[in-house]
């Protein structure tokens, strides 16, 4: 039997330009799987893992900045998405969940997949909707398209997020074979955006405060690469010369001269930082992940701190947040530079100095220690110029950012810093080498590896995919951070111990796999590993996480006085 309501959910997300639908088979989605699969507009991927399949999902619509739709069957099939919805929360990245359910009054009746799946994500979506049953009632039909209307306007508008709709669906639901699928033009509600601006009088107060500053600073935390702020960052710095602070997920990296080593440079340990202490912060992004530049800063608290969004969410994780600036960042440094003079040059020269010098001991200490810290350097290095870096979370995403990018190469990068969890590193890769040309590498641990081998599990060609794995034999971080160490059963309950490999991963999904035990051998690899190819690559370098924690503490005394 067709659903009209299951055929109008499926038209108003085509109309409101979703281009793919990612579904987990099930028996109880068939009706929401059967309609996406016979719309010409959406294509659909077919992950059988919900949680791979959340994070695929996520993928795509971090590079489109379109909603992705997710559809699975009726049960514990639902709380599978919940990393991934988590994740794309904190991201803000637009999802639609369709949950195929039981009706209302099966739910608790011990019948088969049968949960409470109505608000199973809590506070971790924007909005949680459940449909009507009875969608042959002209009532019950209108319900539903005004829930899928404000679903997908409220994924997409900001701060952009996961929304779920919960779908209750009566048997029979799977069309007759003398059926035939047609969609009609479904009616669309339409959100006019309003642009964000700040007043003039907000403007003036601001620029009144810069100009009695005498040591500002810029900070750029998570964002997606941005031609426009880029742009106006550019023209605020050549007009005030203020020094800008790029975490390596900031996706400022090519603004000439911006910071990248802070990491490097605010060791608390580290002699002379005192001096670097601003007087004014202006930040714009998400989370950093610089932990040395958070404790810098809430232990020297600035005068002022203004966060620049364009949300009303109040963040305030240096714990010195003065104003909270609502509007378009790009925007708001444009009309701000007119008003501003320029910045003191003295204060600008000592944070270029110590970035320098960072710089230069991180390029001298990493050479012949053939531990997984050079052999991060070494593949940043090869990586082309033009091309995606996704990080994963633990070691991964924090080598690179001490390391930091060479700011002509202009790669882009994404890390799932919303939560920072492993859990779906590849998946998050996987979908966005699914809607890429350009090459997307993965670079990640063993252990975030291991984790999400279902993100592989499907028939999409990923031809333009490259994966370094890092494996240490286990959870090699908890050696670099202080208290596990400690512990007397320290390598089994944190370390995480094993002799497993990604060749296996990799062969069994079709990758081109080779392993590297040295730098010598690593770099040998790297030589054509980028080149053109049918499917995905693979490197695995092997290392000694032991070696590597020794390698690490060195790195980390090289600027006590």
């Amino acid at each position: 039997m067709i659903l009209p309501h299951i055929l109008d959910i499926v038209a108003v997300c085509a109309a409101k330009g979703v281009k793919y639908a990612i579904i987990s088979p099930g028996s109880r989605s068939a009706a929401l799987t059967i309609a996406f699969e016979e719309h010409p507009g959406i294509k659909i991927i077919m992950v059988p893992d919900e949680r791979s399949a959340g994070f695929i999902a996520m993928g795509i619509a971090q590079q489109t900045e379109v909603p992705s739709v997710l559809v699975c069957t009726s049960g514990s099939a639902l709380l599978n998405y919940s990393p991934a919805i988590s994740e794309a929360f904190y991201q803000e990245i637009p999802l639609l969940i369709l949950s195929a359910d039981r009706p209302p009054e099966w739910i608790d009746q011990y019948d088969g997949q049968t949960i409470r799946q109505k608000g199973a994500f809590g506070e971790h979506v924007k909005r949680s909707f459940q449909l009507p049953t009875n969608p042959d009632l002209k009532e019950e039909l209108w319900e539903s398209n005004r829930v899928i209307n404000e679903g997908l306007n409220q994924a997409t508008s900001l701060p952009q997020g996961p929304v779920h709709i919960n779908v209750p669906i009566r048997e029979p639901f799977y069309p007759s074979q003398d059926e035939a699928i047609e969609f009609d033009e479904p009616r669309i509600i339409n959100r006019v955006k309003s642009a964000i601006s700040i007043d003039k009088s907000s403007l003036n107060e601001l620029a009144e405060i810069w100009n009695k500053a005498e040591k500002p600073i810029l900070i750029i935390g998570h964002g997606d690469p941005d031609a426009k702020l880029e742009k106006a960052l550019v023209e605020f710095k050549k007009h005030t010369g203020v020094t800008i602070i790029n975490d390596i997920i900031g996706n400022q990296h090519s603004i000439e001269g911006a910071i990248k080593h802070q990491d490097a440079t605010l060791n608390p340990a580290n002699s002379g930082i005192e001096s670097l202490k601003p007087d004014l912060v202006i930040s714009v992004g998400k989370s950093l992940i610089s932990k040395n530049l958070k404790l810098f800063l809430r232990k020297n608290p600035p005068a002022n701190h203004w966060h620049i969004q364009q949300t009303e969410t109040l963040n305030d994780s240096l714990q010195n947040l003065t104003h909270q600036v609502i509007c378009e960042p790009s925007d708001f440094f444009k009309s701000l530079r007119s008003l501003v003079k320029a910045s003191d040059k003295n204060y600008a020269d000592l944070w270029n100095k110590a970035d320098q010098k960072a710089s230069d001991h991180i390029n001298q200490f990493l050479r012949n220690t053939n531990s997984e810290f050079e052999a991060y350097a070494k593949v940043l290095a090869h990586i082309p110029e033009n091309t995606q870096i996704q990080l994963a979370n633990s070691m991964a995403v924090r080598y690179a950012n001490i390391i930091g990018l060479d700011s002509d190469k202009r790669n882009t990068v994404f890390a799932n810093r919303g939560t920072s969890g492993i859990d779906g590193s590849n998946g998050t890769a996987v979908g966005s080498s699914i809607v890429n040309q350009e090459t997307v590498t993965l670079l990640t641990g063993d252990m975030a590896f291991l984790y999400d081998r279902n993100a592989f599990w499907h028939d999409e060609p990923l031809a333009n995919l490259r994966i370094v794995v890092f494996n240490n034999a286990g959870g090699g971080i908890f050696r670099m951070i202080p208290g596990p160490t400690n512990q007397p059963t320290y390598e089994r309950i944190f370390e995480t111990k094993h002799q497993l490999t990604a060749e296996a991963t990799a062969k069994e999904f079709g990758m081109e796999y080779q392993a590297a035990t040295d730098i010598a051998s690593l770099e040998e690899l790297l030589k054509d590993f980028f080149n053109l190819s049918n499917g995905p690559k693979v490197i695995e370098f092997f290392s000694d996480a032991e070696s590597n924690t020794h390698t690490f503490n060195q790195f980390k005394s090289l600027f006590k006085a």
